[in-house]
């Protein structure tokens, strides 16, 4: 009764743990824990009936006249074992995308003939069960079948532990939780085998000891669940982020010698036909990337499809590999699609350049004369603001001259408004030639300009403007047009005259007026002639 009791615990403990995988089954590897875990339960139960049954035949009943009726039924639980366990250990060591319609196929196969063999036994075979009679005191050896069906589950089951084993030591992350798991199922692959070889006391020997493995894997996986996160945290698989990566990546060793690269490098690089491992520099393959000797950190890449040339940008980031020791094994190649960046950089780069641009024409049509392209009354404001304080600070001159035309309306009365905005034009082109590079000329308004002369006093002054007056008289412009134009001018200097622009600006317009008094044509300096 002890060991029927240990079965029904045993039972009872993987059916709560596959109820509690199955309420957590949006974890991937959930649902399959949960089948197994079921299918532990129904093997225990139903070999504690059919344990049941040969010691109490009448409060155990036995179907169609079956004494190994429940053994039968029982062998469902067993034969899905394998099959779950391996694609368990797919979907936990990230391999899900091989789970297929032809793999569980696959998986079914043998299961189904061996359930087969199971519930035809005795009826002309004795494949599966050899002859095997409940209550006989010989233990269970099995037919050929078994045998075949014992090979094909150790095998899948190896298949599993590799796998398991390989993921545990290459993701440092999952190790312990993955070692724990690895333990409590070879607790049932422990006490499997030692039944099926007879490895047991002779007192035991008719029994199955595989429900004991349960008790154990059903203990080690509450720990892993509770302590290791077993259903909450799932390992990504290095090998499915590294294939289904977007960014391309190249593996090399120390030397630059290409070991890996996944699709994504592939198919943007095209290297195809390089035989990977096999010693392949990735100057050879990739030369673009040094063309300065050292990785460069921005590579244009260039690639003719279709007949058309495309052009990508990539963004690089080469990361050392590294053992224990802190020394360096290889380097990641990390490959960034930038192109679509860099071309929404370049847009926003010819758009601030654009703007910057029209802010500057703006600003130049804010102070430049649209007539004459001399600079205008706010920006003359502007510089007399800076140059009058900085004269009297350095100590220096600086001359000011207002300049009007004389019998201006008459031009435009007699020869129009256009010949009125040529001869503008003309003098403006004058006043600049004649001037220097910091000087100010400036058009005031209508037949108005203004001289700013930094540096020079009233007699250098005096010779610019006459020189300007001499040139003007002798424009031409044309047969028909008006000749010997002249313009008068009245100048003001600081320090010597005025201390500020007020001063300064009515000093100047006083020798202006004066000089129209006078006759016209001539300059007159601070109000003298």
């Amino acid at each position: 009764m002890l060991f029927i009791t240990a079965l029904f615990i045993s039972c009872l403990l993987t059916l709560i743990l596959g109820i509690y995988a199955w309420r957590r089954r949006e974890v991937p590897t959930a649902g399959t824990i949960a089948v197994m875990m079921g299918g532990l339960s129904w093997w225990t139960f139903f070999y504690a009936l059919q344990i049941l049954h040969v010691r109490f035949p009448e409060l155990i009943p036995t179907f169609f006249g079956d004494s190994l009726f429940w053994f039968r039924v029982m062998f469902a639980g067993v034969v899905l074992q394998p099959a779950a366990f391996l694609i368990f250990v797919l979907q936990y060591t990230g391999y899900r995308h091989r789970i297929g319609a032809r793999l569980i196929l696959l998986l079914s196969f043998m299961p189904f003939l061996t359930l087969l063999a199971i519930f035809s036994d005795g009826h002309g075979h004795q494949l599966f069960m050899g002859g095997f009679e409940p209550g006989a005191k010989q233990a269970f050896r099995g037919g050929p079948a078994f045998w075949l069906h014992s090979l094909y589950s150790y095998l899948i089951m190896l298949m599993g532990l590799v796998l398991l084993i390989r993921f545990a030591f290459q993701n440092r992350p999952y190790r312990r939780q993955a070692l724990i798991f690895i333990s409590g199922y070879m607790a049932v692959v422990a006490s499997n085998l030692m039944t099926i070889f007879n490895l047991v006391p002779q007192s035991l020997e008719r029994l199955d000891l595989s429900p004991f493995g349960f008790l154990v894997a059903g203990f080690v996986m509450s720990l892993n669940i509770r302590r290791e996160g077993f259903l909450d945290l799932m390992p990504v698989a290095r090998s499915l982020v590294f294939e289904r990566m977007a960014d391309a990546v190249l593996v090399t060793d120390r030397q630059n010698r290409l070991l890996d690269r996944n699709p994504a490098a592939q198919q943007l690089f095209g290297h195809a036909g390089v035989d990977i491992g096999r010693g392949v520099q990735l100057q050879q393959v990739l030369p673009e990337l040094f063309e300065n000797g050292e990785p460069a950190e921005e590579l244009t890449l260039k690639k003719r499809h279709n007949g058309n040339q495309d052009s990508w940008c990539l963004d690089v980031r080469r990361t050392e590999i590294k053992n224990g020791n802190e020394t360096v094994r290889g380097y990641v190649y990390g490959f960034r699609d930038v192109t679509d960046l860099k071309q929404v950089e370049e847009s926003l780069r010819q758009q601030l350049s654009n703007n910057e641009q029209l802010r500057q024409a703006l600003k130049e049509e804010s102070i430049r004369d649209p007539l004459t392209g001399l600079f205008n009354r706010r920006w003359l404001d502007e510089v007399l603001e800076l140059e009058i304080p900085r004269a009297i600070r350095e100590e220096s001159e600086l001359s000011l001259c207002v300049i009007d035309l004389d019998h201006f309306k008459r031009v435009n009365d007699g020869w129009g408004h256009d010949m009125g905005d040529r001869i503008l034009v003309s003098l403006a082109q004058l006043l600049q030639d004649e001037s220097r590079k910091h000087d100010v000329v400036a058009r005031f308004g209508g037949e108005e300009f203004v001289l700013v002369l930094p540096g020079i006093g009233a007699d250098q002054a005096r010779e610019v403007i006459e020189r300007m007056q001499d040139r003007f008289r002798a424009m031409s412009f044309g047969p028909d047009g008006p000749t010997n134009l002249t313009f008068s001018a009245g100048l003001a200097v600081i320090p010597g005259h005025a201390r500020d622009r007020e001063t300064l600006f009515r000093l100047a317009d006083r020798g202006l007026y004066r000089a129209k008094e006078e006759g016209r044509d001539r300059l007159v300096i601070g109000g003298r002639t």
